[in-house]
């Protein structure tokens, strides 16, 4: 709130900064009443949540491998890398 109403850098408070800063809350108020409405269901807990279907499984081995692999890379390489 104290950096909506006095903003970092030295610029005077504004209106259009304020505003700017917390346009974000009420559109996020707007869509949670409108889905409260739409389901009667409020916040939901984590584990009311089903975070495990359609997860995929991490072969850490594998990407382990290839961060190594990419590491004894020389530079040049490394950086064409981050490209191709």
């Amino acid at each position: 709130f104290a950096v909506a109403l006095y903003p970092l850098g030295g610029d005077p408070p504004s209106a259009e900064a304020f505003f700017q800063a917390y346009l974000a809350l009420p559109v996020v108020l707007a869509f949670w009443i409108g889905g409260y409405f739409w389901k009667r269901s409020g916040w939901l807990r984590t584990r009311q949540m089903d975070v495990n279907t359609n997860r995929r499984v991490v072969d850490w081995d594998r990407v382990n491998g290839e961060k190594a692999r990419v590491a004894a890379m020389p530079a040049w390489r490394r950086f064409m890398h981050l490209f191709f």
